[in-house]
């Protein structure tokens, strides 16, 4: 499982300052085939220790759930430890 890349990545606005909410499509590769899923994804800053990353999937996939939620998780993580998330 592998996440190609984040389509139309927004940000919505909340009272928290430590939560992130966003908005995305995601574009998915898995033995050749692609497939989109509309996805929100919750990142909460903790006091101690890197953020908390929850995903949503607002579309059915025709993949196991859980790799395709973890492959998401890694590459918010990863987003957000360079910088690049809005």
């Amino acid at each position: 499982m592998k996440v190609v890349e984040l389509k139309d990545l927004r940000r919505r606005n909340t009272a928290v300052d430590y939560i992130k909410e966003l908005t995305a499509v995601a574009v998915m590769e898995w033995r050749g085939h692609r497939d989109e899923a509309d996805v929100t994804i919750t990142l909460e800053h903790k006091p101690l220790g890197p953020p908390e990353v929850r995903v949503k999937l607002l579309d059915s996939v025709d993949w196991p759930l859980m790799p395709v939620l973890k492959a998401i998780r890694e590459e918010i993580t990863q987003l957000e430890s360079q910088g690049k998330l809005p």
